[in-house]
């Protein structure tokens, strides 16, 4: 069998490229799986060595970048490394390149995860992009979709209608979160929307030691630590950072790609690839993240954790936890810190993950027939 996956595949987000990786590493048991090597110019702009936009967020990256083009240049060859050797990406193609055909012959075409259906995501200018939804693939063809997510992003009416026109055809239909069933829901009465899990969590923490042949030592940080993964580096994820340090009394050390370091920090590791961040989750003592992708690694690998979302409501994060029964290791107000403690009793929520993989699991052999 073969089988094509459209995702997020040319980024320097570990999230992302984990995601990309685990899909494809699941999907190999059914055969030969490639990643199809779409040409986003909004997405991948940011493997550029120097970024730049006609805007003042745009001026101040390329400023940015500039000052930090060591980093970038060691960074960006990383996960280019990463990318050539674990994705099996097809050709490099553009829309145009797929709606002729050029990917056409594979036995399954999957709509992978990550927010490939958010708008806002993927595009500058907030709109779908039907490759996305395998528009360019054959009526005739399998297409299905593993764990796609739209955020929280709100179509419009008209949108609404784009998107029950482009999946009308999908033999099964799976999102990673419970908004994205409900919404789905809402438009096919006929079809089952089934809600699974990220593909990070497709595969357990042995499998990703395995996989990158992670040893428990980690050769970036010696001692113990407190990691930081953080992407918006909001004002109370600063704050956190300052009283979990005093709190635990370990040094903290940041996956943190910005030259300027956070207050508190007291090693950024500015160009870590892929891997050495699966080291980092792997031997922190403690984690400080406001990603969902560091919140799915806390738990795949069963660490103490605390979540400090960057928005008012983080439903990602919130829908994966409250199936875990992790829900207060979210903190939304610094006067919470103090409820957080650095230890978690993993049997449960162990136990809750098992179950909720192999429901995957399972809906992906179901959805390959």
């Amino acid at each position: 069998m073969r089988i094509a996956i459209i995702t997020v595949q040319r980024v320097t987000n570990y999230g992302a490229l984990l995601q990309a990786f685990a899909s494809r590493h699941v999907l190999s048991k059914y055969g030969e799986v490639n990643v199809v090597d779409y040409e986003n110019p909004y997405l991948t702009s940011h493997m550029h060595l120097i970024r730049y936009g006609l805007s003042t967020r745009g001026v101040k990256m390329f400023v940015h970048d500039i000052f930090n083009i060591r980093n970038r240049l060691i960074l960006i060859k990383k996960f280019t490394s990463f990318i050539n050797e674990h994705l099996a990406l097809t050709q490099r193609v553009n829309s145009e390149d797929l709606e002729n055909g050029v990917l056409d012959g594979y036995d399954f075409y999957v709509s992978g995860s990550d927010q490939i259906w958010n708008p806002k995501i993927i595009n500058q200018h907030n709109e779908i992009d039907p490759i996305y939804f395998l528009s360019f693939v054959r009526p005739e063809s399998n297409k299905i979709s593993y764990a796609s997510s739209m955020g929280n992003y709100e179509f419009s009416s008209l949108e609404s209608t784009k998107v029950k026109d482009f999946l009308n055809d999908f033999k099964a239909i799976s999102v990673r979160e419970k908004e994205g069933v409900d919404y789905l829901n809402g438009l096919f009465k006929e079809k089952t929307i089934t809600q699974v899990l990220d593909p990070t969590l497709l595969l357990t923490k042995n499998d990703w030691l395995s996989v990158f042949k992670v040893k428990e030592s980690n050769y970036l940080v010696s001692d113990n630590y407190i990691l930081v993964y953080s992407v918006p580096r909001t004002k109370l994820l600063r704050k956190a950072i300052l009283f979990f340090a005093n709190k635990f009394n370990m040094p903290v050390i940041a996956i943190d790609k910005m030259l300027q370091p956070m207050q508190g920090v007291s090693k950024s590791i500015r160009s870590a690839g892929p891997e050495e961040f699966i080291s980092l989750f792997t031997n922190a003592n403690f984690i400080i993240t406001d990603s969902f992708h560091g919140t799915c690694f806390s738990v795949n690998f069963e660490k103490p954790f605390v979540c400090i979302p960057a928005t008012k409501k983080a439903n990602r994060q919130e829908g994966l936890l409250g199936a875990l029964g992790l829900l207060d290791r979210i903190i939304y107000q610094e006067k919470d810190f103090g409820n957080i403690t650095d230890e978690i009793d993993y049997e449960l929520p162990s136990a809750k993950l098992t179950k909720l993989r192999e429901q995957s699991l399972s809906y992906l052999e179901s959805a390959l027939g």
